[in-house]
């Protein structure tokens, strides 16, 4: 393959410099840095050896519209292939789908969201469907190009033309100087953009990936080709960069040639290719069918209508089909036959704190706000319902592990409630202690740490509720009836001044605690359905432990 590393130390020099005063310009839009940290956030959790699936998940869901949006692609069909059921919560989609696959369709959405709000919107939305759809090719292509991460294979392909995507939104004026000279003069796009920012498309896309934390190889995937006939490929890198240079050239060619010279273009892309990608003619239709049909669902979660977009008219003449909207994902339903536990007898000075299964609306104390959702106890109902099921459908699966199971559980209690943090403490034998062990919210990792507290000490509230197998809701710790059932170790490691707890008591022993909390007093307010739903997904994580046992 031959080496396009271009320009000697100094060339190289100016290359950085006029990058710097383009990223410094971009730095000004006050979109560019939430892009820049939505997207290193991901990629900094993907290099990761910690606990990256949690750290995946709590991190996606900060963002309530790519939640929703990522929740609705990972059930269409041309993601959730494994079957499974729906998928309602971040954890479960990355126990089907994969982590990679979350990661990629994560990235794909911020993207998207972050280059749509413009003027010339139409036209980035064009370009966002041509490198999507290349990105569709090249996952579908990545076994042929014996390529070994599909994922890897979507993300190089999407972000080969990052450069020329990130240009048009944040340099309308220069990219059309740029496209003028292109058409006027007959220059390369390379060149043309060189001469007009400083530094090529090419280079500017390369610069921003290694800025937002992309592993080296998928930032040599970037790389353009070199012309006429390419060598057989060396290692991964070089096939990737292959199939994202192949797939992308695809689109260009489906984008500029007339019906009758299709032919002729697919002859001369395949016999360039031949050696690095041996893709013949003929498969090449299927691989376009299937793409288009996967791009269509892609859209329908991201709001883009493809009968509008003359790229993908093209490309499904080209795969032989009309362009058609993709199904809904299938709706969700509840599991209404959920176990119930009672609750017994508790401390006089505590008896008020106890949530009863049919208690009736906690109200806030007067001239509170109570800290009420902003969601309706509809739509909360709906996601506390989604993860019931979520968690339903993972306990009749073998492959799905306790630890997801409990994930899928405590994401539904945050995401649906909007609680400030939920973390699952664990009892560990050994010490008879009770220990943080995963959770979600701002900073949860602080909080799983100062949760390492004896089951032998004085009765506080956390005692009171595991020896009782009662679920305590506390709406201020500075309550003088209850002050002093605070254990000075919450009081100095924890901020929230509410929280409530639902113990997991297996075979009459308790086994862990769900703890879930909000900054402020009277911050946390539970209405009787969503506290019986609430229960119904404890009394889950109890019938998993105990089918783990």
């Amino acid at each position: 393959m031959t080496n396009l590393d271009d320009g000697a130390p100094a060339g190289g020099d100016v290359r950085q410099s006029a990058l710097n005063v383009l990223l410094r310009r971009m730095r000004i839009e006050s979109d560019f840095p939430a892009l820049s940290e939505a997207i290193g956030a991901i990629n900094r959790i993907a290099s990761s050896d910690r606990e990256g699936v949690n750290e995946l998940s709590n991190n996606i869901l900060k963002d309530f519209a790519l939640t929703n949006k990522l929740l609705r692609l990972a059930n269409v069909a041309f993601y959730n292939q494994v079957g499974g059921g729906s998928i309602s919560t971040i954890s479960r989609a990355v126990v089907i789908l994969g982590f990679d696959a979350v990661r990629s369709i994560a990235l794909s959405l911020i993207l998207f969201d972050n280059l749509e709000n413009k003027a010339h919107a139409q036209q980035l939305k064009e370009e966002f469907v041509k490198v999507l759809y290349a990105g569709m090719l090249a996952r579908e292509m990545a076994g042929k190009a014996q390529v070994k991460d599909v994922e890897e294979a979507f993300i190089g392909a999407m972000l080969h033309n990052l450069g020329r995507m990130l240009a048009m939104f944040y340099f309308p004026a220069e990219t059309a100087a740029i496209r003028q000279r292109v058409e006027a003069e007959g220059h390369s796009d390379a060149r043309a953009s060189t001469e007009v920012l400083g530094v090529s498309f090419e280079n500017l896309g390369m610069g921003i990936a290694r800025s937002w934390g992309f592993p080296d190889q998928l930032v040599q995937s970037m790389k353009k080709l070199p012309g006429g006939t390419l060598k057989p490929c060396a290692n991964n890198t070089d096939r990737l960069r292959v199939l994202a240079g192949f797939s992308n050239e695809l689109c260009e060619v489906i984008l500029s040639t007339p019906d009758d010279d299709r032919g002729k273009a697919l002859a001369k892309l395949t016999a360039r290719f031949s050696a690095a990608l041996p893709v013949p003619e003929e498969q090449l239709s299927g691989v376009m069918e299937k793409s288009m049909q996967d791009i269509a669902q892609f859209a329908l979660a991201v709001n883009v209508n493809l009968k509008h977009s003359a790229f993908a008219q093209q490309a499904s003449k080209w795969a032989g089909m009309a362009v058609a909207p993709a199904a809904a994902p299938p709706a969700l339903e509840a599991d209404a036959d959920a176990p119930r536990d009672g609750v017994s007898a508790i401390e006089t000075e505590l008896s008020s704190s106890v949530l009863h299964e049919y208690a009736a609306i906690l109200d806030a104390a007067p001239g509170e706000d109570g800290g009420k959702p902003q969601r309706s106890s509809e739509e909360i109902q709906s996601v506390l319902t989604s993860g019931l099921q979520d968690v339903g459908n993972s306990l009749i699966d073998d492959n799905i592990s306790i630890n997801d199971i409990l994930r899928m559980i405590l994401e539904a209690m945050y995401s649906g409630m909007g609680f400030a943090h939920v973390v699952l403490c664990i009892k560990d034998g050994r010490y008879n202690t009770l220990r943080g062990k995963f959770g979600f919210g701002d900073g949860v990792q602080n909080l799983i740490k100062a949760f390492d507290f004896s089951l032998a000490g004085q009765p506080d509230v956390f005692l009171v509720a595991l020896q009782n197998n009662a679920d305590i809701l506390i709406t201020d710790i500075d309550d003088p009836k209850i002050a002093t059932r605070i254990p000075a170790w919450y009081r100095q490691n924890v901020p929230a001044r509410t929280f409530v707890l639902f113990p997991i008591i297996v075979k009459g022993k308790p086994i862990g605690l769900i703890y879930a909390d909000q900054p402020d007093p009277g911050g946390i307010m539970i209405p009787e359905k969503e506290l019986a739903l609430l229960k119904s997904l404890r009394n889950q994580a109890v019938l998993a432990i105990r089918q783990s046992l």
